[in-house]
């Protein structure tokens, strides 16, 4: 199988997706299990935020069963990062279909550099909102998400090569 991550085969796709200037990105980040998902949650019903969250658009893709899908299903179940060129270009796509200005997206980027890109391919980020919390707390929160959720990344071997 083919590396799909590392050439720019999607390079036109993606530059046809536009999106409208006058949309404000939040950046929401945190830890997993920080809360990132429930104060979206409270944004969107408030004040009529779109919500984007990079690990519900990578899990849908997985279950999509498409090619890309099970390549991601496969670095998702090791706890490591699936490049950032994949997620901005799923994110993007959902951006671009939300017809509404003002944008939380949840759980991207986890490094400057993906900032950097992220910025450079869909838009600058007007906000970011932070959400610290201790490490013995988040893995609390993951293992009771856990019996519930139905994630493939809620074990504890995930967890903790997620906080590595």
């Amino acid at each position: 199988m083919g590396c799909f991550f590392s050439s720019d085969a999607k390079k036109d796709e993606d530059d046809e997706i536009q999106i409208s200037k006058d949309k404000e990105i939040v950046f929401v980040l945190g830890g997993p299990g920080s809360g990132k998902g429930t104060q979206c949650d409270l944004m969107v019903e408030k004040y009529g935020f779109g919500h984007f969250s990079a690990g519900d658009l990578l899990r849908a893709e997985v279950a999509s069963g498409s090619d890309l899908g099970k390549e991601l299903e496969s670095i998702m179940k090791e706890g490591k990062l699936v490049p950032s060129s994949v997620t901005i270009r799923l994110l993007k796509k959902a951006i671009a279909g939300f017809d509404g200005n003002k944008v939380l997206v949840d759980g991207f980027p986890r490094a400057l550099d993906q900032a950097t890109e992220f910025e450079e391919k869909v838009l600058p980020a007007k906000m970011v909102l932070f959400f610290d919390c201790p490490e013995n707390v988040l893995q609390k929160r993951l293992l009771k998400r856990a019996k519930t959720s139905g994630r493939a990344d809620d074990n504890i071997e995930t967890i903790k090569k997620r906080f590595d």
